[in-house]
């Protein structure tokens, strides 16, 4: 599940959900790819429909390169991943339908490579 204007290969990425109607759902998911270049969003989940707020937590990590992490509907800056420094996330972020839980920005002619990320999304 990816937007943006940037490239990325060799991509997987699995989810879960618990929760429902009622009590909102909460969505964790893991994935890795082997490049990003430029910029790209992650999606959790194919079906799910954000509505409000959201608290994130999340690790991020790349074997190389470094890129900019930014977070929900609003593309908050919640910090840099790098080779010698993974992110950890733990922010409360505005979703919406088709939302990009958080975006990668590697810069217009950047690349990191051995990406993986896991994170979970809980209504507020």
């Amino acid at each position: 599940m990816l937007a943006g204007c940037g490239t990325i290969s060799g991509h997987s990425q699995s989810c879960s959900s618990t929760g429902g109607l009622f009590s909102g759902q909460t969505v964790n998911c893991e994935g890795t790819a082997d490049t990003l270049g430029g910029r790209m969003g992650i999606e959790f989940g194919d079906d799910d429909d954000f509505d409000g707020e959201y608290r994130l937590e999340a690790s991020i990590s790349v074997e190389e390169g470094d890129a900019e992490i930014l977070a929900g509907d609003d593309e908050i800056s919640v910090g840099n991943v790098s080779a010698d420094e993974p992110l950890t996330v733990d922010e409360v972020v505005e979703l919406s339908e088709d939302s990009n839980v958080f975006s990668l920005d590697a810069g217009e002619d950047g690349e990191v490579s051995g990406l993986a990320y896991e994170g979970t999304v809980t209504p507020r």
